[in-house]
C-alpha cells in the first residue's frame, strides 16, 4: 500500500504544476485546479462548520440547554439569503454578530492598539534606535493631518513622515515577497525530491503536451485572449 504522505507529495506535485500554468495565461488546466481547490475548501468548511454546530448547539440542546435554541435559530436565519423574498431575515443575525464582535473588539482594541502603542512610543532619548522610533512615529502620524496645508515648519515634518512611511511600506512589501519565495522554494523542494522528481517530470511533460496539442488544434482557447 502506498504511504499516504508519499501519495500526498505526488498529488501535490501534479496540482502545483497545473496551478503554475496560470503564468502562461488562463487555460482549462489552471481553471480546473482553481475549481478543485474551491471545491475542496467549500467541502472542508461545510464539514467543519457542521461539526461545530453539532457540538456547540445540537448536542447541548439535546442535553437540556434550551438557550442554544436561539443561536441555532439565528444561524438558520442566515440561510434566508438563498431566497430573495426572505433576505431581510438574514439582517438580524448579521447585525447582532457585528455588534457583539465590535463590542468585544473595542474592549481590547483601545488598550492594545491605542494606549499600549502610545506607551511603547514614550521612550528615553538615550539611543539612536529610540530616537528614530519616536521621530518616525510622530512624523508619520503628522503626515495624515489633512485639515491644514503643509506649509512652514510642518512641511518638513510632513516630508520626513512620508519618508518613514515609504521605508515602512518597502520593508513590508519585501517581507511579503520573501515569504512568497519561501513558499515557492518549499514547494520546489517537495517536487524535486529524489523519490518524487520522476512523477514531477512526467506530469510536466504531460501538461505541456496537452497545452501544446490543444492550442495547435484550437481545442484549447486562452481565456486571456478573449
Amino acid at each position: 500500500m502506498i504511504d499516504p504522505n508519499y501519495l500526498g507529495l505526488i498529488v501535490g506535485s501534479l496540482v502545483s504544476l497545473a496551478a503554475y500554468t496560470t503564468l502562461i495565461g488562463d487555460n482549462p488546466i489552471s481553471k480546473a485546479t482553481e475549481n478543485l481547490y474551491l471545491g475542496i475548501l467549500a467541502g472542508y468548511l461545510f464539514a467543519t462548520n457542521w461539526d461545530y454546530i453539532n457540538r456547540n448547539a445540537v448536542t447541548k440542546i439535546q442535553g437540556g440547554e434550551a438557550v442554544y435554541i436561539i443561536s441555532l435559530i439565528l444561524s438558520l436565519m442566515l440561510l434566508s439569503r438563498l431566497r430573495s423574498g426572505w433576505v431581510w431575515l438574514s439582517r438580524y443575525p448579521i447585525v447582532l454578530s457585528i455588534g457583539v464582535g465590535m463590542g468585544l473588539a473595542m474592549r481590547t482594541t483601545v488598550m492594545a492598539d491605542f494606549v499600549q502603542q502610545i506607551q511603547a512610543t514614550l521612550l528615553r532619548w538615550n539611543s539612536l534606535e529610540n530616537i528614530v522610533m519616536i521621530v518616525g512615529t510622530i512624523t508619520s502620524a503628522a503626515y495624515f493631518i489633512f485639515t491644514t496645508r503643509p506649509t512652514g515648519p510642518y512641511r518638513y515634518v510632513n516630508r520626513v513622515g512620508r519618508l518613514f512611511l515609504l521605508v515602512a511600506f518597502g520593508v513590508a512589501y519585501g517581507q511579503t515577497v520573501s515569504f512568497r519565495f519561501e513558499l515557492v522554494i518549499g514547494r520546489l523542494v517537495d517536487m524535486l525530491r529524489p523519490d518524487v522528481i520522476w512523477y514531477t517530470t512526467g506530469f510536466l511533460i504531460i501538461i505541456i503536451t496537452i497545452l501544446v496539442i490543444g492550442y495547435k488544434t484550437k481545442r484549447i482557447e486562452w481565456y486571456s485572449e478573449k
